[in-house]
């Protein structure tokens, strides 16, 4: 499997005009195997390999993948192209197959590692990426665009481990989502979702103390 965005047609520039296949890049690769390198220097940033990157997409997008391994390719002209092999993180956009209630839980900043590698120009590099835990990304109190945080992998179209696992919070008993409106249950110490206990931003706000239905109960 291949990710969505980099299929058996992406091509590789070599020079000039000249193009070849994804496929016979793969061929010659094997054969220039044994030429691996630590680390690269692209744009006056170094990176090595076990980095996590940010990989510039279509529609000014970008995705998330380990660097696996960097290598040089020859063309028939012995000219040399750069390349670099990369394990793929998903994002949220990328999942597929999940139901709706499953995907209300999962944050646009989540990342699930896959087993689907790939080839790609070194240009394709936009910078670092950051993957944190769960719990170390609830507690930054200011995010930059390259931090992100995984709790599964997405292996084989599967979560691993699968979402009913994962901490549960609310009265929903649903895993948390960074990306929705919270208020602190001062009983029970849970975080309850605004729309689940009927509660406005404005309403929470003015709160000094609160108390969620099932332990008003």
């Amino acid at each position: 499997m291949q990710h969505p965005k980099f299929t058996k047609k992406k091509r590789f520039q070599i020079s000039g005009e000249d193009f070849i296949k994804l496929e016979q890049v793969k061929v010659r690769l094997q054969y220039y195997s044994r030429t691996n390198y630590k680390k690269l220097k692209y744009e006056d940033q170094i990176y090595h390999v076990g980095q996590n990157l940010c990989i510039k997409g279509d529609n000014r997008s970008e995705y998330v993948a380990k660097l696996i391994k960097i290598v040089k390719l020859y063309d028939d002209e012995d000219n040399c192209i750069p390349l670099i092999k990369v394990q793929w993180f998903y994002r949220k956009n990328e999942l597929y197959g999940l139901p709706k209630d499953q995907m209300d839980c999962i944050s646009e900043n989540e990342v699930f590692k896959t087993n689907e590698f790939d080839y790609i120009e070194i240009e394709s590099i936009v910078g670092l990426a950051i993957i944190l835990s769960y719990e170390e990304y609830d507690q930054i109190e200011e995010l930059n665009d390259n931090i992100y945080f995984t709790r599964a992998s997405f292996i084989d179209r599967k979560l691993h481990p699968s979402i009913e696992q994962w901490k549960q919070v609310c009265i929903c008993h649903k895993p948390a989502n960074p990306d929705l409106k919270y208020v602190f249950c001062d009983v029970c110490q849970k975080w309850c979702h605004l729309k689940c206990v009927g509660l406005t931003q404005d309403q929470a706000d003015k709160l000094n103390k609160y108390v969620c239905p099932e332990c008003k109960n």
